[in-house]
């Protein structure tokens, strides 16, 4: 995960187009403290509509970004053709459910962002990049993540057919931003959807390690209290028409760089080398782990209690 929290800034001034029409995404409403009370809903309904107007924009785009979906949409029904075969019936009817309601949210707000997919000097890239598409995939299979850690073992008959499709998605966590930076394929797109990823993916890896006993319980709260904390506090102060960037700190990324590492080596545990769980180097690992936490937690408060006391701009 590439290392991302809030951070208080942005521009506060309404953007508009003809006739006072929202010209503006959802995100870029909340990063900028538009969605003050009163208005806010007439400014998400502006926003989703010009989100549609210009998805449309770019016909080549548009196509990329279906290409993408459909292959999420293939890594999807992997993994959930080989946990048919391992759990009951019913759990299985229900993890579907939920993994199909998950990825409708997650491509239809993708779709609607796709104006983001642009250079830093605001001229659009003609395709949904490669690192992007990434990040898509890895949203994509956020929950598949959380059910594979929890039948861990009634999956390891399958594991090598379970397991690289997993590591891919969370191995995207750290290759979407290598890739874009290597290749000059960066995106406000991949800004904002990459650490809002990390944050989902976590909120859901981390339970289902802990529920399937992989993680250690207080561990598991402190990244879930880090992870969905985040995102509940961004959400509140965007709703509170405060305005809130998001943006890379140190503290967060050496605390997403320690998840990154300890959640996939648990996971493959869990899943393929179960001789591993309880050794001394992962014991230490998770202690670390929680150390950079708790470091970043602490620093995120702050960030996030100032942002709460600023006056809008």
């Amino acid at each position: 995960m590439a290392g991302s929290d809030a951070a208080h800034g942005g521009d506060a001034g309404a953007e508009g187009g003809p006739g006072g029409a929202i010209s503006c995404t959802l995100v870029e409403l909340g990063e900028r403290g538009l969605l003050r009370p009163g208005g806010r809903w007439g400014a998400m309904r502006g926003a989703v509509r010009h989100g549609l107007a210009q998805a449309r924009a770019v016909r080549s785009r548009q196509l990329a970004f279906f290409g993408w979906t459909v292959f999420s949409a293939a890594l999807c029904v992997w993994v959930l053709a080989i946990l048919r075969r391992n759990v009951p019936a019913g759990t299985w009817a229900v993890e579907s459910g939920v993994t199909a309601a998950w990825f409708l949210v997650t491509v239809v707000v993708g779709y609607l962002h796709l104006e983001l997919v642009r250079r830093e000097d605001g001229t659009a890239w003609r395709s949904f990049l490669v690192p992007n598409g990434m990040t898509l995939s890895r949203l994509a299979l956020a929950p598949l993540v959380a059910f594979a850690a929890v039948h861990a073992v009634a999956l390891r008959a399958d594991a090598d057919l379970v397991l690289w499709p997993l590591v891919y998605g969370v191995a995207s966590d750290a290759m979407d931003g290598q890739v874009a930076r290597i290749f000059r394929l960066r995106s406000e797109w991949g800004r904002l959807a990459d650490p809002f990823s990390d944050i989902l993916l976590a909120t859901w890896f981390a339970p289902g390690l802990w529920v399937g006993g992989f993680l250690t319980p207080w561990v598991g709260f402190l990244i879930v209290f880090r992870y969905a904390g985040t995102l509940l506090a961004v959400f509140t102060l965007w709703g509170r028409g405060k305005p809130l960037a998001i943006e890379p700190t140190w503290p967060g990324r050496a605390a997403n760089v320690g998840v990154d590492v300890l959640l996939p080596f648990l996971l493959g545990a869990a899943i393929r080398w179960p001789h591993w769980l309880g050794a001394a180097w992962l014991v230490w690992m998770e202690r670390i782990v929680a150390g950079l936490l708790v470091i970043n937690v602490v620093y995120l408060m702050w960030r996030l209690g100032r942002a709460w006391t600023a006056r809008a701009r």
